[in-house]
Parts: C-alpha cells; structure tokens; sequence
C-alpha cells in the first residue's frame, strides 16, 4: 500500500503544484510540506481534509484507515497553537514551583533537625523524592511540548508519573490501622487506578471508553481531595492558607483540569480518525 507521504507528493507533483504553493495555501510552512511527504510527521485530520480539497483527492486515496490512526497517535495531542501555549506555561510553572519547593525543604530542614525524628525524615525523603519525578517528568513535557512533539505516548508518560508521584505524597499523620485503610482508599487506589488507566489509554493506545473514563474520575477524585483537605485544614487550624499553599493549590488543580483536557482531546481525536476512515 502507498504510504501518505509518498501518495501526497505523487498527486501533488502531478496537479503542478510546488511544496510552497501548498504550504501556502494550508497556512504552514514548505518544510511542513516536506516533513509529510518524507514521512516524519502527519498533518492532523482537519488538514488532511484541506489537502484533499485543493489537491482533488478523496481522503481513502490520501490515507489509509491505518495511516489515520497513526495521524492521531504520532501527532501532538494538543494541536492547537493558543492551547498548547497555555501547557507550555503550566509545565514550566510546575517545574519551576516544585523545584522551589524542594530547595524550602532543604533549607528548613537544618533548622527544625531537632525537633525531627526518623519518621519526619523517612516522610521528607519520600516527599522529595516525589518531587523530583514530577519535575523531571514535568519538564520532559515542557520540552516535547515546545517541540511540537508531545504525542500520547509521551503525553501518557507525564501523566502516570504525575498520578504515581501523587501516591507518595502528603502529610497525613498516620496512628492506627484504620488511617491507613483510609490512607489508601482516599490516595493509593485511585491513583494508581488513574496511573493504569492512563498508561492504557495513552501509552498503549486502548481506545475503550472505560479508560477515558476512568482518567476523567481519578482526576476530579484528586480536585476533591486536594479542596478538602485544603479547607479541613482552615477549619481545624482557624488559618488562612500561605501564599505558597494557595499557589500550589491552584497549581494541583490546574494539573487535574489538564489531565482531564487531554484525555477528552485525544478522545475527540481518536473518534474523528474512525469516522473518516
């Protein structure tokens, strides 16, 4: 069978058209053009569709149902320039806000060594540690984002190691059996169900509607825990939370939402290609 890019220099070449009246006419660059044509990169499913209208092509003659899967899991998830800047922003604001976090850890710790014992230290060394698996993660999308690369595979890689590095986390003070039942419950279990989930739905590109689903749930699941927790804390503690507690609030959040946006992207995505083809 032909592939795209061969199939899309052939019918181009033989309507006359250069890579650069193409390009010019579908609003990209000559060196997109080039890029589909070598194979390296496909154009996402509303372009094809343009391609096929100026070129007189039907879509079956431009792409196979094969080749318009691989469209939607080879490209970027997020395709949209105005979005895709708004990711770039959060990934760098994560990066930047947990790293500054572990150098506050670092930095208290010398002054509250005397009050800690080995336990606080076991739950400081977890929690950096959880730190630095998102940041390294976190910032492993920033780049690919910025490439234009953030596929699902690798979009999935972020977000099982965000929903991973969530199991670690937290300060809840745990005294008796029952807190630990309800420590997995409320944290473990759902996140490593929504770390699975994902891994499924994104890595290994199962496209049934139960793993979208339970992403959806894993990540509001985690927006309520995080308000809750947030607010039991202002009720208990009749204080306002910090600066650095609200901005990282929000940032969780924030997190959460994304998770929840490029599942439902990809969804759209991978439903547009079936129909097409």
């Amino acid at each position: 069978m032909v592939e795209f890019g061969e199939q899309l220099r052939r019918v181009r070449e033989e309507k006359g058209m250069t890579q650069q009246s193409l390009a010019e006419q579908l609003y990209v660059t000559r060196q997109a053009v080039s890029r589909w044509e070598c194979g390296d990169r496909y154009p996402d499913l509303l372009t094809t569709k343009k391609i096929s209208q100026i070129l007189e092509v039907s879509l079956d003659d431009l792409l196979s149902g094969k080749e318009m899967e691989k469209v939607v899991e080879r490209n970027p998830v997020i395709e949209k320039k105005s979005v895709n800047n708004i990711m770039i922003a959060l990934y760098a604001f994560v990066v930047i806000s947990l790293f500054i976090t572990i150098v506050d850890i670092i930095i208290r710790f010398p002054l509250q060594s005397e009050m800690i014992d080995y336990n606080d230290i076991q739950a400081i060394v977890i929690n950096v540690l959880a730190l630095l698996i998102q940041i390294v993660f976190f910032a492993y999308g920033f780049v690919n984002a910025i490439r234009g690369m953030l596929s699902p595979k690798r979009m999935g890689a972020v977000i099982v190691a965000f929903f991973a590095a969530t199991c670690i986390t937290g300060n809840m003070v745990i005294n008796s059996n029952v807190q630990i039942v309800l420590w997995w419950i409320v944290l473990i279990i759902p996140n490593i169900v929504g770390a699975v989930a994902t891994f499924a739905y994104f890595v290994s590109g199962k496209k049934s509607k139960i793993y979208s689903m339970i992403i959806y749930l894993a990540a509001i699941w985690g927006m309520f825990r995080i308000i809750y927790s947030n607010y039991n804390l202002i009720v208990h503690t009749n204080q306002y939370l910090s600066m650095n507690s609200t901005v990282r609030l929000v940032l969780e959040i924030a997190i959460h939402c994304l998770v929840i946006y490029q599942t439902y992207v990809l969804w759209i995505k991978r439903q547009n290609a079936i129909d097409i083809s």
